[in-house]
């Protein structure tokens, strides 16, 4: 049997004398590694035989691995009103979601999903699988975000960055023979990569936002939880002044605002974004004029009656729409061989803030369901243009091209998963009444009187065809872009050549909420993490 001298775990490791004392025996293994990178030994009890003695020490230099969720990927709690101190978006799983949300009208959704009465709800289930305690990864923040999410992800970073027992044959190992991707700035890992990661502790945290929030917000939020999250360490005389951040989605745009533009790149190594909307997504606009798609749509908002209320006061999910860098002419009024496409130079003016077109974004009389005579809907106009001025338009002027200078970045480009790249209203017969041109000409394709909105995506209108009145009913037409569903491939590989992001690598088969539940992704981001680590070189948590 062999007993390890317990004492050399801590950092002020036994003297050489004082492990003679404890020991009777020549014989060595290393204990601890101190701060300049060498071994220090601890003494063993035991007769000389064929064993071997392993003591696996915990580096004294900390690297945060730092989880940034993307929108809805966080829970919430009601800090006022009737619901105070009650969870109202908590994700643990697709039936819970379901059960909170299923069928709730544009009045609940207005009062309870508001970032004014919102705010980050760190109570959620907590993922199994790793080592650690349920009130460790609590105190790390895992409850505070979605673990229908990122259930899977978070203890497989976890495990896959602290597995100094099997660092030989663990998944880091496996990198320096495998590529996770073929693509410019992809190579296997080097043994010194590898060698150099195992000598830091990465303890993978994450931190939950109010994502209706402007992500501006969110980043000052993000700011004070690294702060938090590298004091703790500091205070167990640990070195901790560096962390990395791996994101998904809307959470890409939180953490780059926190590194560019709030000023704290020299706090990060690097940047891992997954799936993140660079330059916004017409499918915002989609889902705000027609309801989210699919079954989850139910959940999120099956039309535009309960997805207006909270997308119109909300900064947050504003910010996810296309800004100038995403094009022009995404948004397309067809009918037949004619077609407008907008916005022709700028989409705050010409698209978000256009009131009472049939293709506005906003229908103003959907905002507040609370007001059903509509008394006070130019104050609440008023109020939506606001966030526009002041919270979407600056934020994305303040984002563009910013990138920190280690980043990397996947984005799915799959035909398996079309996104909305464009959104087009297109015409068609109107069966019910019975116009039997296929396509008669109309004057302005933009202006039209609705006569009836189904908010799931078709409008019958009354427009003109010189001095006649003409009915026209027109449909949102399916999704004919790849990507994930939700980013399509121009916002998604919109980092690729921009300074500072060293990869931007296009997978099949991401789709946008299960970004990061595929192997492949998660060989990816830690391929990146380990990467990154050699950045360390020239910084105070290099090894002399």
């Amino acid at each position: 049997m062999i007993l390890i001298a317990r004492k050399t775990l801590d950092a002020n490791f036994a003297s050489t004398k004082e492990l003679l004392d404890m020991a009777t025996t020549e014989r060595i293994i290393p204990a601890t590694i101190a701060d300049d990178g060498s071994a220090h030994y601890a003494s063993v009890m035991s007769k000389p035989d064929d064993s071997t003695a392993v003591c696996y020490m915990v580096p004294n230099r900390v690297i945060p691995v730092i989880f940034v969720p993307g929108v809805m990927g966080s829970n919430l709690i009601a800090i006022k009103g009737i619901n105070k101190g009650s969870p109202v978006w908590l994700v643990n799983g697709g039936a819970g979601a379901a059960k909170a949300w299923l069928w709730r009208g544009p009045e609940t959704r207005k009062q309870k999903l508001d970032p004014k009465t919102t705010d980050v709800y760190e109570g959620g289930d907590i993922p199994s699988g790793t080592a650690q305690s349920v009130a460790e990864l609590r105190r790390r923040g895992w409850g505070a975000v979605a673990k229908m999410s990122y259930g899977t992800f978070l203890p497989f970073l976890e495990n896959a960055l602290n597995d100094a027992h099997e660092c030989k044959a663990g998944f880091r190992a496996g990198l320096m023979k495998e590529l996770v991707a073929e693509a410019p700035g992809v190579s296997v890992l080097s043994h010194d990569e590898v060698a150099l990661s195992y000598k830091y502790y990465m303890p993978v945290h994450a931190v939950g936002y109010n994502w209706l929030q402007s992500n501006s917000d969110s980043a000052k939020h993000l700011a004070a939880k690294i702060k938090e999250f590298t004091d703790y360490y500091k205070k167990q005389n640990k070195l901790c002044e560096k962390v990395i951040i791996v994101t998904h989605s809307m959470g890409g745009l939180v953490a780059r605002y926190y590194s560019e533009v709030d000023g704290h790149r020299d706090k990060v190594l690097g940047i891992v974004h997954g799936v993140m909307p660079t330059t916004g997504s017409a499918t915002a606009y989609k889902r705000v004029t027609t309801g989210s798609e699919g079954s989850a749509g139910r959940v999120l908002g099956p039309d535009n009656s309960t997805m207006t209320p909270v997308f119109a006061q909300s900064p947050g999910p504003l910010q996810l729409l296309p800004a100038v860098e995403y094009g022009m002419g995404w948004l397309k009024l067809r009918n037949g061989k004619e077609q407008t496409s907008l916005p022709v130079t700028d989409p705050y003016s010409e698209v978000y803030l256009q009131r009472g077109q049939w293709w506005s974004l906003v229908n103003d009389k959907l905002i507040n369901p609370m007001d059903p005579a509509k008394k006070n809907i130019d104050a609440d106009w008023d109020a939506y243009t606001s966030l526009i001025n002041d919270d979407v338009q600056p934020f994305h002027e303040a984002m563009r091209g910013k990138f920190h200078r280690a980043t990397y970045a996947f984005y799915g480009n799959d035909e398996k998963h079309k996104t909305w790249g464009d959104v087009v209203w297109e015409s068609k017969l109107n069966p019910v009444l019975k116009w039997t041109d296929s396509y008669a000409k109309v004057d302005h394709l933009e202006n039209g009187q609705v006569l009836q909105d189904s908010g799931t995506g078709s409008q019958s209108l009354l427009q003109r065809s010189g001095r006649d009145p003409i009915n026209m009913q027109y449909n949102l037409m399916p999704p004919s872009e790849n990507g994930d569903g939700t980013v399509p491939i121009r916002s998604g590989r919109a980092p690729t050549g921009q300074s500072g992001v060293q990869a931007c690598v296009a997978y099949p088969g991401v789709d946008h909420e299960g970004a990061y539940k595929n192997r492949p992704q998660h060989y990816f981001a830690l391929w990146a993490v380990t990467r990154i680590v050699s950045n360390v070189k020239g910084t105070v948590l290099e090894y002399k």
